[in-house]
């Protein structure tokens, strides 16, 4: 594309800060599904939920760059495919944060009682989900799709998480709080999956 070297390089700047900020709301999201401790558990909504404002605002920012580029350069054809793609990666590293800050409103609303730690299977399943993500973040830092074969393969593996428990919902007459707020969580899961796929497709067309 004929975005220049030092704008592409500005931009790539501000999706980094996004990258890591992402990491880190992800790490605490691993934490909160894996402990009980009430204390630990509010402190880790806090830091998520700040985590999600700051990158809504950095989202902000980027989106404002890119639009002031093709205010500027009256980009047409692949080059403003590709500022769009640009601005929709922000995006799916954003929504992927609120789909982080989500789970752990489920598990605020479960406390002081209870707990999403307790909920079966589901820290196995989120770090599964963590290495789809963690491949994501780290072919946008690189800017190259080459890790977009690992986030395929989790994807089809929690898609079938996410319908088993679903299909287990649909046939039963009586659904158990814990399969309730199971499929809540799978429901969050499958979607941040979903974005770090979105952003692998949206590096192809960039690069």
């Amino acid at each position: 594309m004929s975005i220049t070297v030092s704008e592409l390089e500005k931009l790539k700047v501000i999706l980094l800060h996004m990258a890591e900020n992402t990491k880190a709301i992800a790490k605490h999201t691993m934490s909160l599904i894996s402990t009980s401790n009430l204390e630990d558990r509010k402190r880790l909504w806090k830091e998520i939920d700040n985590l999600s404002m700051i990158l809504d605002k950095i989202r902000r920012e980027f989106v404002t760059e890119v639009l002031v580029f093709i205010a500027r350069r009256q980009p047409l054809g692949k080059e403003l495919l590709s500022a769009h793609a640009l601005i929709s990666i922000a995006y799916d590293v954003y929504r992927i944060s609120r789909y982080c800050r989500e789970i752990a409103r489920i598990d605020s609303l479960l406390a002081p009682v209870s707990a999403i730690s307790t909920i079966q299977n589901i820290s196995s399943i989120f770090k599964e989900a963590l290495k789809a993500l963690d491949a994501a973040l780290n072919d946008l830092i690189d800017f190259s799709p080459k890790r977009i074969a690992i986030v395929n393969e989790v994807d089809e593996h929690v898609d079938k998480e996410y319908q088993e428990i679903l299909r287990e919902i649909t046939t039963s007459d009586v659904v158990p709080r814990e399969k309730a707020v199971k499929a809540l969580l799978m429901r969050h899961i499958e979607r941040i999956v979903d974005h770090a796929q979105y952003i692998e497709q949206h590096l192809s067309e960039v690069i």
